[in-house]
């Protein structure tokens, strides 16, 4: 391979890449949906009065109901907290009842406090993530300017290279003498390993 192809190699190579690096989405264009990982809940674990172990994989109509890694047999089980669960074949939960008396004003109450305790950690969240992103986006300004630099550095070089590349060769000044020992090799090397 000649110096001037493997030049238009490197040259179509950086070229690549420069243009994958345009086509690249910045981050807040990449995602504005949260993305599901495909995982599952940690199973939660209750003993029945009888003093039996239950894993629960999700407290729903739907959930699946085990114990010692086999699934339940059908009818309802009590669990520690008053919750009775229907578990219907393959201990599936087909419906869930609660004998526990709920006094409405002190639901509502509670559930103004949660409200209001979600409100506060959410704002708190909310302006920590701000920070953060921001921090970010400066960062991510800062590298840039470095990549367009490094770029801007390469592409100088690539140049640098095709003129001296290009540049004709002379045979030497034969009235300069030179006494060295060295025996004259010509290797040929391959730089199709830099492309492949």
């Amino acid at each position: 391979m000649k110096a001037t192809e493997i030049l238009a190699k490197l040259k179509e190579t950086f070229a690549e890449l420069q243009n994958h690096a345009a086509a690249t989405p910045t981050a807040t264009e990449t995602h504005t949906k949260p993305k599901t990982d495909g995982s599952y809940a940690t199973p939660m674990t209750h003993t029945l009065p009888d003093g039996t172990v239950i894993e629960v994989s999700d407290m729903a109509v739907g959930g699946i109901v085990t114990s010692n890694g086999n699934s339940v047999a059908p009818g309802e089980y009590e669990l520690e907290d008053g919750t009775y669960l229907i578990v219907g074949d393959n201990g599936s939960i087909t419906e869930i009842k609660s004998d526990v008396a709920v006094d409405p004003a002190d639901a509502t109450a509670e559930m103004a406090k949660k409200i209001l305790g979600m409100s506060e950690q959410f704002t708190q969240f909310s302006s920590l993530a701000t920070q953060k992103f921001e921090s970010y986006e400066t960062k991510f300004a800062e590298y840039e300017t470095k990549l367009n630099k490094a770029y801007g550095v390469i592409e100088g070089l690539l140049n640098l290279t095709q003129t001296l590349a290009e540049t004709p060769t002379g045979a030497p000044d034969q009235s300069i003498k030179s006494n060295n020992n060295f025996k004259e090799e010509k290797q040929d090397f391959n730089y199709d390993i830099l492309f492949s």
